[in-house]
């Protein structure tokens, strides 16, 4: 049984159409991107402690999308490696916000 739309198209199913997914947004804030690297690092964490070293944030979610400096967290997140993992861990964006706010924030 095929869908019609309302000019008599085919209409296909979404393509997620009876499985969920998982969508990881990451707000905007300035520096205060290091809020969400926290948390996300103690996450990521306590996913490795039950899924090995190697799980990293981006094995969980479909969608990794952000706003400003989550933009920044989530290219981050989501980047891959030659070996199509992903590039960082979450604690590394922690330590990249540590070093690098002065300079991608300076205060006026």
């Amino acid at each position: 049984m095929d869908r019609r739309g309302s000019q008599g198209n085919v209409v296909n199913p979404p393509p997620c159409m009876g499985k969920v997914v998982t969508v990881l947004s990451i707000d905007g804030g300035g520096v205060r991107g290091i809020i969400p690297a926290t948390i996300l690092a103690f996450l990521e964490s306590k996913l490795q402690e039950l899924d090995g070293p190697d799980a990293r944030i981006a094995d969980y979610f479909d969608v990794i999308a952000g706003t400003s400096t989550g933009g920044l967290v989530a290219a981050m997140l989501a980047a891959p490696n030659e070996q199509n993992r992903p590039l960082f861990a979450a604690k590394d964006i922690t330590e990249f916000y540590c070093k690098n706010c002065p300079k991608i924030f300076p205060q006026n």
